[in-house]
C-alpha cells in the first residue's frame, strides 16, 4: 500500500515561520519610525486644516472661533459667551455654543504646552479672520518620541509649518 505524503514536515513549517520571524525582526523597526513620523505629519496637518477652518469659519459667522489647547488634543467652538467684563468671548465652551471640532491627537502625539506660546493655551479668531491676541508670532508645537513639528501663527492669521 502506498502512503500519500501531501502536505508540510513539521520541520518545514518550523523554518518558514523563522524566515518570516526573521523578515519581521529586521523590517519593524523601520515601520515603526515611518509610524510616528505619519502620525506626526498627519496630527499636524489636521491642526493646520482645524485652524484654518476656524478662521474661515470666524469671518463667515462674523463672530469668535476659539480653539483651546490640551496636552492631548483641541477644541475648536463658535465663542459666542460673554466673559469678564461683559466682553464678548470668554474661552469657555458654554452649553449653547456650537462646537465644531474636538479632536484627539494620535496615539504617541502630544503637544509640549511648555513651548505653546498661547496665553492659556488658547487662541481665537475674530470676525477679520485675525487671531486679536496675538502681538508677535506664536508657536504652537507638536511632539513625539523621535521628532517635532512646530506650527506658528503670526498677527494676521498665517500659518507657517515648520
Amino acid at each position: 500500500m502506498m502512503r500519500n505524503n501531501s502536505g508540510f514536515s513539521a520541520f518545514e513549517v518550523a523554518v518558514a515561520i523563522a524566515i518570516v520571524a526573521i523578515i519581521a525582526a529586521i523590517t519593524m523597526p523601520n515601520y515603526l519610525k515611518w509610524l510616528r513620523g505619519y502620525r506626526l505629519r498627519g496630527a499636524t496637518d489636521n491642526l493646520v486644516a482645524d485652524l484654518e477652518m476656524a478662521k474661515i469659519r470666524a469671518i463667515r459667522d462674523n463672530g469668535l472661533v476659539a480653539v483651546v489647547f490640551s496636552a492631548a488634543g483641541y477644541t475648536v467652538f463658535l465663542d459666542n459667551g460673554v466673559g469678564a467684563g461683559g466682553k464678548l468671548g470668554d474661552y469657555v465652551r458654554n452649553g449653547d455654543e456650537l462646537l465644531l471640532r474636538n479632536r484627539d491627537l494620535p496615539a504617541g502625539v502630544r503637544f509640549d504646552l511648555g513651548s505653546v506660546t498661547f496665553l492659556n493655551n488658547q487662541t481665537r479668531f475674530n470676525g477679520r479672520g485675525i487671531p486679536p491676541e496675538i502681538m508677535s508670532p506664536e508657536t504652537i508645537t507638536l511632539t513625539n518620541s523621535i521628532n517635532t513639528k512646530q506650527i506658528i501663527i503670526n498677527r494676521l492669521g498665517y500659518m507657517n509649518v515648520q
